[in-house]
């Protein structure tokens, strides 16, 4: 498994970008599904290797010790595997300590309130609801929301402010940005189930 990779070393270090550009051919594909492995989505998995490589571009000269080159892109990918998935936990808790602040200040229980905020999601009109989620979801500009459902700006306005009216009328409170966003987000993973 140890092959020898056809990569002149030497003229890698010196700035060969033909040389680069042979190993990321080489193995670059290998190196994604190695990554999916460990953290398993497609996306951050190419984001991991993509930094390896330019840590590997940048910091070239330090290969002159290195014997087994595959290994230690291997080994690279790994730990950037293992760092993104630490700081993806850190994140996760923050986002779990802000919520709760979010809510607890009038004594309900946060998860019964993303419920219920989820459930009148559902009362909203369709199409305000699949602007309102286009926004906070897939974080999309109101212009692009208007380009990919063929309506005009101000109706897109138009619809997550009559959406946030809504909610706040019928949950006799503001509804912040990050339980909207957890709201539509248990929406949607109920839906999938």
């Amino acid at each position: 498994m140890t092959s020898k990779i056809p990569i002149n070393q030497d003229r890698l270090i010196n700035g060969d970008e033909k040389e680069f550009k042979s190993l990321f051919d080489l193995l670059y594909v290998g190196m994604v599904q190695r990554a999916v492995y460990y953290i398993n989505d497609a996306d951050a998995a190419e984001d991991v290797v993509q930094e390896v490589f330019v840590r590997l571009w940048e910091k070239r000269e330090e290969l002159k010790g290195v014997d087994n080159l595959r290994g230690y892109l291997l080994f690279s990918v790994k730990n950037r595997c293992l760092n993104y998935l630490e700081h993806r936990q850190v994140v996760d808790k923050y986002k779990q300590h802000y919520l709760l602040q979010e809510v607890q200040y009038d004594d309900c229980d946060p998860e019964s309130f993303i419920e219920d905020i989820a459930k009148l999601l559902e009362k909203l009109p369709e199409k305000r609801r699949k602007v309102l989620e286009m926004s906070v979801i897939d974080s999309k500009s109101y212009a692009e929301i208007a380009g990919v459902l063929g309506i005009s700006l101000n109706t897109v306005k138009d619809h997550v402010k009559k959406a946030y009216a809504f909610l706040r009328e019928e949950a006799r409170k503001e509804i912040s940005y990050p339980v909207l966003f957890f709201a539509l987000y248990y929406r949607e993973k109920a839906c999938i189930k």
